[in-house]
């Protein structure tokens, strides 16, 4: 059987790959954290726009988990489950400074080896003719997409049980002790081939106390908000300079961006509100159409070099580590199921791969 600790996206993608590959799964489901990283996700597929410079192996783990995404486009049963749409991102220039940024943002991207299209205002309106009238043009990305991470959610673990996986829930899921192949955990005591940690940003917490094992990381907060509109105001993802908008079924827009460094703090202040709020007026027409529904705060886990931590401790080859993929979670799912599951098989791990292992902190 192999354990794995945490219910999210990345987990759930492990757990799915490996019922497919006949593996027994347990997950552990902890009932501690309400602010993990999917739940104020708004799950944009979008990796050319999130890349920046010196992300290089970054870049090409998220346009190789990209591609895992496109294939399921072929499948329109499977895309409609789960809110995935084939459309485009466009970066929003609000006024003439931001134009200029767009302009070097596509010579960077042209440099790494892709095309972008700047589109002037009235080529921008002409997609998105809900936007403000004052806007100065837009950088067009093509098929940067978005899935909505609840449907993926939802999908994903209806998927699992029925392929036989176990989803258990746990409460106090503080540390745990891992020999010989037998896991334990309080009173639990299980038979494990191997453990998984995806438990996010409580993943460090988890590994310094069972195995002393510390990584330079640390959570980040985002939060992200859903309003109904009145109609379906935009087809395609937009880029705000601060905040980012993707429509979503049934004439709803989700709102998102902020990055704080607030510790372990779950609930939603006044200032992220305030925050989206004045970025959303700036950006968007007709507010007062705008319906709230609902404000979310997740955590997320970042890594000191930016990069997440994908592979086996280098004292426990049968402890797997995957988390540390701070705003790229549900991007890199596919792919980082991928790679798990290669490790559990113990498969050869492409160079370009191994790179994620926590064995280049040297802990």
């Amino acid at each position: 059987m192999i354990v794995i600790f945490g219910s999210g996206i990345i987990g759930l993608f492990i757990a799915k790959k490996l019922l497919e590959n006949k593996k027994k799964v347990l997950i552990f489901d902890t009932l501690d954290v309400s602010a993990n990283a999917t739940s104020a996700s708004v799950g944009m597929l979008a990796p050319l726009i999130e890349t920046k410079p010196y992300e290089n192996q970054l870049l090409s783990l998220m346009i190789d988990s990209k591609k895992l995404w496109d294939k399921d486009f072929k499948e329109n049963k499977l895309a409609n489950l789960v809110g995935l749409k084939k459309n485009f991102s466009l970066l929003i220039a609000k006024d003439l400074d931001e134009l200029e940024e767009i302009k070097f943002k596509k010579q960077f991207i042209s440099r790494i080896g892709y095309e972008t299209q700047i589109l002037n205002k009235k080529e921008t309106l002409k997609i998105e003719p809900n936007l403000n009238s004052n806007i100065e043009g837009s950088l067009l990305f093509n098929e940067h997409n978005q899935v909505e991470p609840k449907l993926l959610e939802f999908f994903l673990k209806k998927k699992i049980l029925s392929m036989g996986g176990i989803i258990k829930k746990k409460r106090g899921l503080q540390s745990f002790k891992f020999v010989n192949n037998i896991l334990k955990i309080d009173d639990l005591k299980f038979s494990a081939e191997k453990l998984i940690i995806c438990c996010g940003a409580w993943s460090n917490k988890l590994l310094e106390k069972s195995e002393n094992i510390s990584f330079p990381m640390r959570p980040v907060k985002g939060v992200s908000m859903i309003f109904k509109t009145e109609k379906n105001m935009f087809k395609n993802n937009l880029w705000f300079k601060n905040i980012y908008v993707a429509p979503r079924k049934g004439k709803k827009l989700a709102v998102g961006a902020t990055e704080d460094e607030k510790g372990f703090e779950e609930d939603v202040t006044l200032d992220e509100i305030f925050f989206l709020s004045k970025h959303l007026w700036e950006s968007l027409p007709e507010l007062e159409k705008l319906k709230y529904q609902e404000v979310k705060a997740g955590l997320r886990s970042t890594v000191v070099d930016g990069n997440p931590i994908i592979g086996e401790l280098k004292h426990k080859k049968n402890i797997i580590c995957s988390f540390g993929h701070h705003r790229h979670g549900i991007l890199l799912g596919p792919i980082t199921a991928k790679i798990v599951v290669d490790y559990v098989l113990e498969k050869k791990i492409p160079n370009k791969y191994y790179f994620f292992s926590p064995k280049r902190f040297n802990l």
